[in-house]
């Protein structure tokens, strides 16, 4: 029996040791581990990070994403996207998804698009600090436990920040907008195609969902409640628009 089990671990480890995750941005660069991304702005279309998780062995592998601390700021105004999640706020120490949950599973050799996994601080803090989020990619095995080199990387908002030209990142052109974060009952969007949506509450639920066609239309969201909520537009490439919006009476 003992020479079974050491003959299994003999076989599984090459495959864990083998396993490559790499983080690349939209046009295919590299992310290293320990790279810091600063912003000076909290403009979305500017400080915004699409980015993609890359699997490079020639077997599927389980991801997490771990916020392992927060500096300057609690978390709040910090939206983070994977799967089709988009949080309007994390926290220190969370596992995203959850370790409840199922985890972002990648097959060989492939990645994961960018549509779905960006990050954009829009927290100002004290306007003299940067802000530093560390976030840690890693591997679970399908007992949860973590193997292989995880990539941690650091978002950082830095007001006083001078960056260079082709740091700043690009501006996105959209498949569609909402003509405004505050709403009473009705909210209004714009789409150049086909699109759904879902509107999820500040504890990620779930609360509306539908399809919308090309042009202008509405959303009937007189059933909420007033309050904060978030709502997501995807087309039938995979892209995501997510923006915060606001009921009130």
């Amino acid at each position: 029996m003992k020479n079974f089990i050491f003959l299994l671990l003999g076989v599984l480890a090459p495959c864990f040791n083998q396993a490559q995750l790499t983080l690349v941005k939209e046009n295919g660069t590299t992310i290293p581990s320990g790279k810091v991304l600063t912003y000076n702005t909290t403009a979305e279309n500017t400080a915004t990070l699409h980015y993609k998780i890359k699997n490079t062995s020639s077997a599927a592998v389980k991801v997490r994403i771990k916020i392992v601390s927060i500096q300057n700021a609690t978390g709040s105004g910090f939206q983070f996207c994977y799967l089709n999640t988009c949080l309007p706020s994390v926290a220190p120490n969370a596992v995203y998804p959850s370790n409840s949950n199922a985890p972002i599973t990648i097959n060989a050799n492939s990645e994961t698009p960018a549509s779905g996994y960006n990050m954009w601080n829009s927290n100002t803090g004290s306007g003299t600090f940067p802000i530093d989020y560390i976030i840690k990619y890693y591997l679970v095995d399908d007992f949860n436990n973590e193997y292989g080199t995880p990539v941690t990387i650091i978002y950082r908002y830095d007001p006083n920040a001078i960056l260079a030209t082709n740091e700043t990142g690009k501006e996105h052109k959209q498949f569609a907008s909402i003509s405004s974060t505050l709403f009473k009952n009705i909210i209004s969007v714009i789409a150049k195609e086909n699109i759904t949506y879902h509107i999820s509450n500040m504890e990620g639920r779930h609360v509306l969902k539908g399809n919308l066609k090309k042009g202008d239309s509405t959303i009937d969201a007189s059933t909420l409640n007033t309050g904060m909520y978030m709502i997501t537009l995807q087309n039938n490439h995979g892209k995501i628009i997510s923006k915060k919006v606001i009921k009130n009476e």
